[in-house]
């Protein structure tokens, strides 16, 4: 019966049978008294088996052995190089350290401690200073630039995330309103002759939020032909606009057409596209 429960515990975990202690399981549903996996609820089966989740080795070591663990394995390296221990943004430089026998702290008369955290200065320390003259103290000055690390990282994170899902956004409107201005214009066209554009009209027409594929072409200094995949590698989405005649006719936002241009590599801001 023992083989049949565990075999059926197995069998519900599918591939994550490595991540569980599948005998656990078994023992704590014979205990309840269940032969078979289906003899408790789904919610009871699952809350059992997380509380059998192997937890990888590592995560079961303290931050302060797993620390030393790790600067003890780097300090294997070649004696003429530097041990370097690194995690996210911070790394750890240790030079003139004995490589026989670990690391003992306080350190020998020769060593050197370099910590660097990304976007900032370094720090060095000689074989007597406070703050490595044991393994407590040199965790606890690393940790805490860690820490600091990790929560500048997350926040410059979140605050890409957030300007990203605006320019989207602005993106998205800035669409929606060329539509909207050029359904405003074609039906403005509708009822004016066209003989009597001039003037202010003139200029606006000048200043029309959406351009021909010509006049891309002619902005980029590229074919016309090329228009339409530069467009979509850009991801910028056409408008279909109604021209004289009822021909239906390509055009694209000039905002966004002068935005992406602009960030090509060595082209400067340009606002002459009309």
């Amino acid at each position: 019966m023992t083989d049949s429960l565990e075999r059926g515990v197995s069998i519900a975990l599918g591939d994550a049978t490595d991540d569980y202690d599948i005998e656990g399981i078994a023992a704590a549903l014979r205990d309840q008294g269940a032969q078979t996996v289906n003899d408790l609820s789904a919610e009871d089966f699952w809350a059992l088996v997380s509380e059998h989740e192997v937890r990888d080795e590592i995560e079961a070591v303290a931050p302060l052995d797993r620390f030393r663990a790790e600067v003890e394995a780097v300090l294997k390296t070649p004696v003429e190089a530097p041990a370097v221990w690194q995690r996210g943004g911070v790394t750890l430089e240790i030079t003139g350290h004995s490589r026989a026998g670990g690391m003992t702290l306080p350190p020998q008369p020769l060593a050197a401690f370099r910590l660097t955290v990304l976007g900032s200065e370094p720090v060095e320390w000689g074989p007597w200073s406070a703050e490595v003259f044991s393994w407590p103290r040199l965790w606890e000055e690393v940790e805490k630039r860690i820490s600091a690390w990790t929560a500048e990282a997350e926040e410059r994170r979140e605050a890409y995330r957030r300007d990203l899902h605006e320019a989207d956004a602005a993106s998205l409107r800035a669409r929606r309103a060329a539509s909207a201005a050029e359904a405003a214009h074609r039906a403005l066209a509708a009822i004016t002759p066209a003989d009597e554009t001039t003037g202010e009209d003139a200029q606006h027409m000048a200043d029309r939020p959406t351009v021909s594929a010509d006049d891309v072409a002619e902005y980029l200094g590229i074919d016309p032909a090329s228009v339409r995949k530069q467009m979509s590698r850009w991801e910028i989405d056409g408008v279909v606009a109604y021209e004289s005649g009822g021909q239906p006719r390509t055009r694209y936002p000039r905002a966004e057409v002068q935005a992406k241009a602009a960030r090509r590599p060595g082209r400067g801001a340009r606002t002459d596209l009309r």
